[in-house]
Formats: structure tokens, sequence, C-alpha cells
């Protein structure tokens, strides 16, 4: 019934993307991120593949729409994620694992391709908030629902995400938890209801204990860094300070002890077997790039011990006992696509940062964009706990962080736009000034509520 039931939703979001395009990229980010097929027990409607079937019709839509400009933007961002999904393709031909690497490159790529269409779809600051709502709702209903469950069911090994996806392991659902919870903060600010308001509230305490209940240890350094930034970034810093200090009060009041015997290997990991793996794996990385620097081993090239062991002859490294993911965004991009697929990954990554401060410095003292100023500054806290936490997780091609950083980069075209709009209207009309308020981020009033607020432009 529950199977039935969730097809007959499916096909009706499939009615929306013929009323829009943009619902089309809403629903595909709605069925990759929240996995929501896996609370299906009936195999035959749980494997069907929603998601290809959604980008499909979304790309129909989109040719065979009249309100929609058929144009990319070619921002920076968007040419070196060209050029990456290109360089991909290059080394997919190079491959150790040969027509094994071309699954994997065809996930990516059709990942990437839904990512740049977004992009292109996301014209305004409306729907800059849709996608935001859609990725908070589709992780944080797993991270809210672990949070519930954990104690529920007394304990254990740690809460995951949904089976079979991206984040099934603890690890990886850990990072995904902590790059949503500023977003968690950024709805907060800028919704006006009030219930909505304190829906938010409750949801970022729950998710602040899932990623707990997740006993990640890379979960653990990301949100460290992630709460730095915010407390740097943000001008409510007694306030956002004293929560921050509250948080780590309750997590280590609370917190079962199986969660610090697990945090405290990070400071003995030299006996930790798992983490040992880890810098074998690392070493064996390095040892692949040295002897294809250019275009590396392909995807999913330490996931076959033979061919990764056959590298490692002549070396100290220790042979590996089985296929391991790289265990870091960084080496898992240079073991499989070289240096220069490295170089593009991090230029990416750059530009992603840059896109938010850029974000705070054009809308700073403008009240109609205080919304993209507290986006940049949240952006910023985002970036920096999934640039530390992925240093230990296999999660380059992370859907989530691809959209995300779509999402900056589909703010900061809005915002120079509705920059050049008041230029032009100050430009024709001189008599009249623009009043500029002081910034109130992270005090009591909404944005929605100060004066000078205004909708973006279609």
């Amino acid at each position: 019934m529950r199977g039935y039931a969730f097809l007959l939703v499916f096909l009706l979001s499939l009615t929306l993307i013929f009323k829009s395009p943009f619902n089309g990229v809403l629903v595909w980010y709605v069925f990759s991120l929240g996995n929501f097929h896996t609370l299906i027990w009936n195999p035959a409607i749980a494997t069907l593949n929603y998601a290809y079937l959604i980008a499909i019709l979304t790309c129909v839509s989109w040719l065979f729409s009249r309100a929609e400009k058929k144009q990319l933007p070619l921002t920076p961002q968007v040419i070196l994620t060209i050029l990456f999904m290109l360089w991909m393709t290059i080394t997919s031909f190079f491959a150790a694992l040969g027509p094994t690497a071309w699954e994997k490159w065809d996930w990516v790529e059709k990942m990437l391709f839904m990512c740049l269409l977004g992009f292109a779809l996301t014209t305004t600051r409306e729907r800059v908030n849709q996608l935001i709502w859609v990725v908070v709702l589709s992780i944080g209903f797993w991270g809210v629902k672990g949070a519930i469950s954990f104690p529920l069911r007394g304990g254990g090994s740690g809460i995951h995400g949904p089976d079979a996806g991206i984040t099934s392991g603890n690890n990886e659902f850990g990072v995904a938890l902590v790059m949503i919870l500023p977003l968690v903060f950024y709805m907060w600010h800028t919704v006006a209801d009030r219930r909505l308001r304190q829906g938010l509230m409750v949801m970022g305490f729950l998710l602040t204990l899932a990623t707990v209940f997740t006993y990640s240890r890379g979960a653990l350094v990301g949100v460290c860094a992630m709460a730095a930034i915010l407390w740097l970034r943000t001008p409510a810093k007694l306030s956002i300070g004293l929560t921050i200090i509250a948080c780590g009060f309750a997590i280590y009041a609370f917190a079962p002890r199986s969660w610090f015997t697990r945090m405290d290997t990070i400071e003995t990991y030299q006996s930790d077997a798992s983490a040992m793996e880890r810098i074998t794996v690392w070493k064996a990385s390095l040892r692949i790039v040295e002897l294809h620097p250019i275009m590396g081993g392909g995807f999913l090239v330490t996931q076959n011990m033979n061919i990764t062991n056959r590298m490692l002859e002549g070396t100290t490294i220790p042979r590996l006992t089985k296929g391991r993911a790289a265990h870091s965004i960084y080496f898992d991009v240079l073991s499989e696509h070289g240096w220069v697929g490295l170089a593009l990954f991090v230029m990416i990554a750059v530009y992603a940062w840059l896109s938010c401060s850029w974000l705070i410095r054009y809308s700073r003292d403008r009240p109609d964009l205080a919304w993209a100023n507290l986006l940049g500054r949240m952006g910023h806290a985002v970036l920096a706990g999934f640039y530390t936490a992925g240093a230990f997780q296999s999660l380059a091609y992370f859907d989530e962080y691809w959209c995300i950083i779509f999402i900056f980069e589909a703010a900061r075209r809005v915002v120079a736009k509705e920059i050049k709009a008041v230029g032009g209207v100050l430009a024709t009309t001189p008599s009249r000034r623009l009043t500029m308020l002081p910034r109130d981020i992270g005090g009591s009033t909404r944005l929605d509520e100060r004066p000078g607020f205004v909708k973006s432009r279609p």
C-alpha cells in the first residue's frame, strides 16, 4: 500500500513539471536528495528510476516553455564545472577499471547536468529560497527521524541516512547534516510565519542531535569548523556564541558514553584501524597519481584491490586487503582524475567561497538585499563544514554539495540583477535617495518585516 501511495505522489508531481520546468528541478532534487523510495517495501516500485524520468521531462518542459530562456549563463563556476565534466570524460577513456568507470561517469555527469539546468532556471530570489527549502526538508527529514528514533531504540552504533543512497553511511550522513544546519538558520531568519519559525527552531535542535548521533568523527570536525565560521560571520556574536556554548554543554551532558569513546579515537588515531586504513588509502592515492600525474587512475580506481596493489609494487605502502574508497574529497579526485582534475575541483571550491563573499560585500547596507547578505554568511559556514568534514569522506561528487554551490551562484546572479535595476532607477531619477538601514542580522526583527524589503524581480 505504501508503495502505491508513493507511486501516486510521484505521478502527481510529474504534472507540476509541465506547468514550469523549474518545478521539475525542485522535484528532481526532492527525489535525488531525499531518496524517499527507500521507504517502500515493494521492490518493483522501489527500484524504478525516478530521477532519470524527472530529468527527461524537465528538459522537455524547458525546451517547449515560452516563459523560460533557453540559455545557460556562462559564469566562471559554470565554465569550471563544464571543464571538470569534460576532464572526467577524458580520464574515463584511460580509466584502469574500463567499463565499470563509465557507470560512475554516467551517474556523475547526469547529476552535474541537472545542477547546471537548475542554475539556469533559478532566476529569482523566490526560486533560490524554494531550492533551499527542498534541500533542508529532503535531508532534514532523515535527520529529524534519526534524532527521534535513536533514543527510542536505546541508542546503538549511530544513525545513518536512507539505504542505498550516497548518505547511507553514518559518516556521509553526518556531513550532509552539518551542511544544512546553517541553511536552517538562514530560513529561520527569513520566513515570516511564526509557526514555521518555531518549527525550524525545533528542527535545528533535532538536526544538531542527529549530527551527534551519527557517531561520525568527520562530522564532529566539520560541525566545529562550521560553528566557528558561523560565529565569525554573524553580527550577533553574543547570541550565537551563547547558543553554540549551550549546544556544546547539552552534548556533553546527554551524549552517551559510547559517543565519547568513539570521539576519543581522534587523538589516538594510530591505534584505530579505521583511521589507519584511511591513511593507507591516501598514500595509495599519492602513488597512483605519481604513476599517472595527469589522468589519474579513473573512477573507482582505489576500490579495485588488485589494480591498486599492482601500482603499489616497489613501495613500502601496505597492500590493500580489499577495495576501499579514498575517504577524502581531495584524494578521491586526485587518485581518479590526476592533478588537473584536483586543480579544477579546488578552483570550483574557491570560487564558491568567493561567491559567498561577493554576496556579503555587495549586499552590505542594502535592506532589500539583507537576505543575500545572510545567505552569503551562512554559505561560508556550509562550505567550511563540507571542506573540513569532506577531507575524511568520499563525497567529491555529493549532489547536495553541488546543488548548494549553484544555489549560491544563482543568488549572486539575482543580486547582480537587483543592483543593476536599482542603479538604473537612480540614474534616471537623481533627486531620489536610497535609504540605507543598519544591518540587523541576528536581531529580533525578521528580514521580511524590515522597511525597504522588496521581492526580487522576475
